[in-house]
């Protein structure tokens, strides 16, 4: 049994300390160090700075808009500034509701109305601030 022993040992020890070593590891070089005795810091280079290219920014006033349809009723023009399409007379038009500012905000679901007030966060983000 203790040859058995000997013998197994014989044969799994090379294999285990040929999975110690990797031939495929770089030598390593020793760093070059100051006459000083101090070693020396990397140098770090650094990256080109590239400026962010800004991406296309469609037109401030556009026929229509891709996502919401156009008013079915009366002349309009998409604005991007304003988000919403605009009408003839200062009225708006955004998602089936036309709005309106006459001393604060109205909305139709028809262009000729009737015409209820609304709280401004029901009002398009675009037209809050303008009156």
């Amino acid at each position: 049994m203790r040859a058995l022993r000997n013998t197994l040992a014989l044969l799994v020890l090379p294999v285990l300390a040929a999975c110690g070593s990797n031939p495929y590891a770089p030598d390593r070089v020793p760093e070059p160090e100051d006459p000083v005795g101090r070693k020396r810091e990397p140098v770090s280079i650094p990256a080109p700075v590239t400026p962010p290219v800004a991406a296309p920014r469609a037109p401030s006033i556009q026929k229509s808009h891709p996502r919401y349809a156009p008013p079915p009723q009366g002349n309009a023009h998409w604005d991007n500034d304003l988000g919403v399409y605009v009408l003839e007379g200062d009225v708006f038009y955004r998602e089936r509701l036309y709005y309106r500012w006459r001393d604060g905000w109205y909305c139709a679901g028809r262009l000729d109305g009737p015409w209820e007030a609304v709280d401004m966060p029901s009002v398009p983000t675009g037209l809050r601030g303008r009156r």
